[in-house]
């Protein structure tokens, strides 16, 4: 094996590393066997459209062009290695430095990038424990908060009922619990803690490793290197056990394991810190824990419930459309899960992707972006970057980053959904066409409204083709095209298109079905702004007429058409 085959093989395991992805899931995208994949990752030289195929499954869009373009140099020096050693180094003085001074320091940077790789294998581990722990540790606290105030009123019964020696008996359990619960509290402060050291410090680490790499380009030559073997990053191990019994003993054997895991990462941490700082990390100022989102326990509504009871009531806010009470449910049931089954469990991840759906929907998409954030992750590694469970997660990550106010970032993502989909299910699949609407409706939110006026066309003619032009989806594609059409400065033509809209959604949903109402207050504007005036405000009078008798006089729907009356009565006065 050459050098240069080497550095390649170094290369293409760094962007797997980086990804998280299996080689049993890259085998899949790629079309290679994983024993074929160990191969050419393991120095043999592979055909570029492995090469090319590898970086496109494991790098993301935005260094995806750079990323191929140094794999391909990678593989034309591999395949084509020079028959002259590196350039020496001239050093400021003009004394040319011997061949081999510079394998010497070739030999030197290979020893640092290989203990980089090496310590940045070990802080992703430890954030890994560190991030899993914190499930455990919420779910945990959760339990004993419940523990302690059963406890407490067995107490409080048997002092008013029993003697002494029972009384005393139930008073240490209640303490026992207590200190458990503190404790429990402790280890999750310190886990949180921990994970955001991890972090930070392997981050630190990838910035060097990126520089060393940089390094060995300037000086790589033909000579073959004892280090040309870097160590690829150990896959995480699994965090704390995920069975706890709710009876004290095995309580206190539950959290002697996090106390373990959580010592393990500070002490792998604090080396690593020291190795490259000279110190160890500095330990976090007291601070209240954060705990699982819940009722205070003197709420009349029991906080803590059985899990049956939980998702029995978080399905029943959900069905009446309770936003706010399906969060804090869905939350409290993936704390409670979590504890028992672990993070990664089936049941948990549908829970924390129900949690994060109705947060954005009860009017916070910042927080429910980044709860998609780590279950994308979570989902990825479990179930697959292709599951259909992980595609859906990706897709309302997308929305809700695009509602938090980054509809480029939106856009681009569900650019990406919609390759993946269209690959798994085809270009005409209706959850295809949903990605596609997404992504030209964040088109027109970053200000190209001709394209999204053309996106939003192409989806019309699938939507009408695949569902049927009076499909629900497919009036929608019609108003978004119309819109689009206004924006994009056609008004004349965007007004004639939402009459047709109007005449369809009467039809399908009736005349006063938000989605109707919506079509009417476009037409309206655009009638407007197409150079009639009197006629908009004629229009918007019947509106305002409509929307009060549906919505009500003083809704948020009402009142901007009121607005829009007085406007275009304005004009048409002026006109």
């Amino acid at each position: 094996m050459n050098t240069h085959a080497g550095l390649l093989a170094e290369f293409l395991r760094l962007r797997i590393d980086e990804s998280g992805k299996t080689l049993a899931v890259l085998s899949q995208q790629v079309g290679y066997s994983t024993s074929q994949l160990s191969t050419h990752l393991s120095g043999r030289i592979p055909p570029q459209r492995l090469v090319v195929g590898l970086i496109a499954a494991t790098v993301p869009p935005a260094l995806r062009e750079r990323r191929e373009a140094e794999a391909v140099r990678l593989l034309r020096d591999a395949e084509h290695p020079p028959r002259t050693a590196a350039r020496p180094v001239v050093p400021a003085e003009g004394v040319a430095v011997s061949v081999a001074q510079v394998q010497a320091e070739q030999l030197q940077v290979y020893e640092r990038l290989t203990r980089a790789l090496e310590q940045e294998g070990e802080l992703r581990q430890a954030a890994e424990n560190s991030a899993r722990l914190v499930w455990v540790l919420l779910g945990m606290v959760n339990t004993l908060e419940d523990r302690v105030r059963k406890l407490t009123g067995e107490r409080d019964r048997l002092a008013a009922s029993v003697d002494g020696g029972e009384l005393e008996a139930a008073r240490r359990r209640v303490g026992r619990a207590e200190e458990q619960k503190a404790t429990a509290e402790s280890e999750l402060a310190r886990a949180r803690e921990k994970q955001r050291q991890a972090e930070e410090l392997a981050d630190r680490l990838r910035q060097e490793i990126e520089a060393l790499t940089d390094d060995l380009d300037r000086l790589r030559g033909d000579q073959s290197s004892p280090h040309d073997q870097l160590p690829t990053r150990a896959a995480p191990s699994p965090g704390p056990g995920d069975q706890r019994d709710a009876e004290a003993d095995d309580i206190d054997a539950a959290l002697a394991r996090a106390t373990a895991v959580n010592d393990q990462d500070a002490d792998t941490i604090d080396r690593i810190s020291t190795e490259l700082t000279g110190t160890p990390t500095p330990a976090p100022a007291p601070e209240a824990p954060l705990l699982v989102p819940d009722n205070p326990p003197t709420s009349p509504d029991t906080a803590n419930k059985s899990a049956a009871q939980l998702k029995e009531e978080a399905e029943a806010a959900a069905e009446r459309e309770d936003a706010p009470e399906a969060a804090r449910l869905y939350g409290a049931l993936t704390a409670l899960s979590a504890a028992y089954f672990g993070p990664d469990h089936k049941d948990v991840l549908d829970n924390r992707a129900f949690h994060a759906y109705w947060v954005d929907k009860a009017g916070d998409p910042a927080t429910a972006r980044d709860l998609f954030t780590t279950l994308i992750t979570d989902c990825t590694r479990t179930r697959g970057p292709d599951h259909p469970d992980t595609l859906v997660s990706r897709h309302n990550h997308a929305a809700c980053t695009g509602m938090a106010g980054d509809p480029a970032r939106a856009r681009d993502l569900h650019a990406g959904i919609i390759k993946d989909r269209t690959r798994l299910l085809g270009p005409d699949h209706p959850d295809t066409l949903i990605s596609r609407h997404e992504h030209a409706n964040c088109t027109e939110q970053t200000g190209d409204s001709a394209r999204a006026r053309d996106l939003h066309a192409g989806i019309i003619e699938a939507r009408t083709r695949i569902l049927g032009a009076d499909h629900p989806h497919t009036l929608s594609s019609r108003h978004a095209h119309a819109y689009s059409t206004g924006k994009a400065g056609d008004p004349g033509r965007a007004r004639d298109l939402h009459a047709g809209i109007i005449k369809d959604r009467t039809r399908v949903l009736g005349p006063h079905h938000p989605h109707t109402l919506a079509s009417r207050h476009e037409h309206a504007y655009c009638t407007g702004k197409a150079g009639d005036p009197t006629r908009a405000r004629d229009l918007y009078a019947a509106l305002v007429t409509d929307r009060t008798r549906v919505f009500g006089p003083r809704h948020e729907a009402t009142l901007p058409i009121h607005r829009q009356f007085d406007y275009w009565a304005r004009e048409a006065a002026g006109a």
